[in-house]
């Protein structure tokens, strides 16, 4: 055992004094591949564009020096000055109108179903999943006398939905 412990050890230069410790050569630094690039990790220049250039006053400087655009440049061009018009949306069930009532449920049918009376008289048969897009209403569950609906209404890029319990007046 002991053979083999001298065997598994390494010589040193002595340092020449018991206590102070021998030198030892600092490692050499890694060597670092430098070649080309990779051109798939490339990032490609931004693309720039100044505020006259935005709101068309230098479009017309290009006309004259005699640059003329192809049609379909032409057209986005044209679109991208004509004014865009805003969508509006519809007034939502129970603003400003008359809101949506229960006349009427049938919660022993398969599937439940129930009647609701629009804002403008009509009355129409639900079930629960059925859209009522004019009324921004989606039927939630049909229970006995009771009926629950979400109120979905556009806030900029999401929706807000709002649950709201309808019961009938009569039974």
């Amino acid at each position: 055992m002991f053979w083999l412990l001298l065997g598994a050890c390494e010589s040193m230069p002595t340092s020449g004094s018991v206590f102070s410790p021998a030198s030892v050569a600092a490692p050499a630094p890694p060597v670092v591949a430098t070649g080309a690039a990779d051109p798939r990790f490339a990032e490609p220049e931004p693309f720039r564009i100044s505020s006259e250039e935005m709101s068309g006053e230098g479009a017309g400087e290009d006309e004259e020096d005699g640059g003329a655009l192809d049609p379909v440049d032409a057209a986005v061009a044209v679109a991208a000055r004509a004014p865009s018009e805003v969508p509006v949306s519809s007034v939502v069930a129970g603003v400003g109108q008359f809101p949506v009532r229960l006349v009427s449920t049938m919660a022993q049918a398969q599937p439940p179903r129930a009647v609701l009376g629009l804002p403008d008289g009509s009355e129409i048969v639900v079930s629960p999943g059925s859209v009522l897009g004019p009324e921004a209403l989606v039927v939630m569950a049909v229970m006995d006398g009771r009926v629950q609906v979400a109120k979905v209404r556009p806030a900029g890029d999401h929706a807000v939905i709002e649950s709201v319990e309808l019961t009938a007046q009569y039974r």
